[in-house]
Parts: structure tokens; C-alpha cells; sequence
């Protein structure tokens, strides 16, 4: 994984709020910009073929009824090395 964080670094920057890991596999993307995780999930399945998760599917609304997740993507690296780069080109083609 340190190769695929290695990919993300230098594709990402500091696109979407990108922050490298300390552990695990997931990206945790700020994609405010481009309408919230929901919206670029769907842009990207339709727009580049790409399967993300939108964070907000993954956590709840709070009291004020706020979903902390909203803002953001979920982005599995859990392939090898080359379409780890060639998801980050797409994904970062479809929300620029």
C-alpha cells in the first residue's frame, strides 16, 4: 500500500482535501466542490466507470440532522499499482 499512497500523493496533492493515511486502504475525499460524495459518486460511475462510496452512506445524521459523511467519497486502493494510477487519473479527470 505504501506504493498505491506513493500514486495518490503525487496524483492527488492537495486535491479534495487529500491527506495520506496512517493505515488502512481507503481515500477519504472532500468532494464539497463537486456537489457532495453522493453527487460525484454517481458523476463518476456514469462519467468514467468508476465505483465509489459516498460517506455519507457510511455514517448518520447527527441531532441538528447534519450527516458528517456528506462531503465526502470513499476510494477503495485495492488494486495493483497500475490501475491504482489509472483510477486516480480518471477520478481526477471527472471532478476537475
Amino acid at each position: 500500500y505504501v506504493a498505491k499512497f506513493d500514486i495518490a500523493d503525487r496524483m492527488l496533492g492537495n486535491r479534495f482535501g487529500y491527506r495520506r493515511p496512517a493505515g488502512g486502504f481507503f481515500l477519504w475525499l472532500d468532494v464539497t466542490e463537486a456537489g457532495g460524495g453522493a453527487e460525484a459518486a454517481l458523476k463518476l460511475w456514469r462519467e468514467q466507470g468508476l465505483r465509489t462510496v459516498p460517506g455519507g452512506y457510511l455514517s448518520s445524521r447527527d441531532a441538528s440532522g447534519t450527516n458528517p459523511g456528506d462531503p465526502y467519497l470513499r476510494v477503495a486502493m485495492v488494486h495493483d499499482l497500475a490501475t491504482s494510477e489509472e483510477v486516480l487519473n480518471r477520478l481526477v479527470a471527472g471532478l476537475s
